[in-house]
């Protein structure tokens, strides 16, 4: 759901100044299925390459995926926010930077606007995510799903379960994502086979 709009947004000439100031630092590997965490809140993380979902510690809800470039840890520079972690999907290089030795580096390079941008990047993708999940109807979240999952097939060449997709990023129950997806297959809104989304046509507002 995030996908898409963060890709729109994303502000890439900033992400790269900030990404190319922190060259000299030392970079690790990380495997899939790695964990970047923050429970050590003295650490930036610098994502060079690869791709990471960010998942909520309390109960493991991914909240958005990241390819390319990403800074993770930005809201411990002054706060103790553990509660999320990032869950490395391909090999992905990382440069992790103490906080305070970051901050520097933003003052000497004089980065702090660009950094302001970034932030002001995350704020949008999780307002985005609270205006399509908060208080909304589970059919407008699986409806704004479906939109994200058909275009990442078309343009991303993804391979999606659409069932597992929905899952993995709301708390609605399986039962209810079938049941919807069933009834948009019954009124022919759209084609899934075998979990894959064939074809999709303009979904209704209301269910």
């Amino acid at each position: 759901m995030l996908s898409i709009y963060a890709k729109k947004l994303r502000p890439q000439h900033e992400m790269e100044a900030i990404i190319s100031a922190t060259s000299g630092f030392e970079e690790k590997t990380l495997k899939k299925w790695q964990k970047i965490s923050t429970s050590d809140s003295q650490y930036i993380h610098i994502i060079v390459s690869g791709e990471v979902e960010f998942r909520r510690e309390s109960d493991e809800l991914c909240m958005f995926t990241v390819t390319g470039q990403c800074i993770f840890g930005l809201a411990a520079m002054y706060y103790n926010a553990t509660h999320m972690y990032g869950l490395v999907r391909a090999n992905t290089v990382v440069r992790s930077i103490k906080k305070e030795v970051f901050a520097q580096l933003m003052t000497d390079k004089n980065l702090w606007p660009e950094l302001t941008k970034v932030l002001s990047w995350y704020i949008c993708m999780l307002s985005k995510r609270d205006d399509v999940l908060v208080a909304r109807s589970a059919y407008s979240v699986v409806r704004e799903f479906l939109y994200e999952i058909n275009d990442l097939i078309v343009h991303h060449q993804r391979d999606i379960n659409i069932y597992d997709y929905i899952q993995e990023y709301t708390n609605l129950a399986r039962s209810t994502i079938i049941k919807i997806l069933s009834d948009l297959k019954k009124g022919q809104y759209i084609v899934v086979e075998k979990g894959r989304l064939l074809n999709l046509t303009t979904l209704p507002e209301k269910y």
